[in-house]
């Protein structure tokens, strides 16, 4: 039983890690669905907040109400 939650321990960061990278080509292409590039959005230029909500809706597979959430938390947002 101990084996299982240490490896759980250890396994559980690395999952939520991966949800929200930014580089990856997943990543890219929904960045390019929604008109920006990664250099765009490493300088905060990526465009409307709009299209901020819908790459992280389609970066993470998540709704667009649990993008929003996320962009908020991570401060993705330039007014909301």
């Amino acid at each position: 039983m101990r084996t299982v939650i240490f490896i759980a321990a250890i396994l559980l960061p690395l999952t939520g890690a991966q949800a929200g990278q930014n580089d990856s080509p997943h990543a890219r292409e929904c960045m390019a669905k929604n008109g920006f590039t990664y250099e765009m959005w490493r300088a905060k230029r990526a465009g409307t907040n709009a299209q901020v909500q819908s790459y992280i809706a389609c970066r993470d597979g998540v709704s667009l109400k649990r993008a929003r959430e996320v962009g908020k938390k991570n401060g993705n947002f330039d007014t909301w």
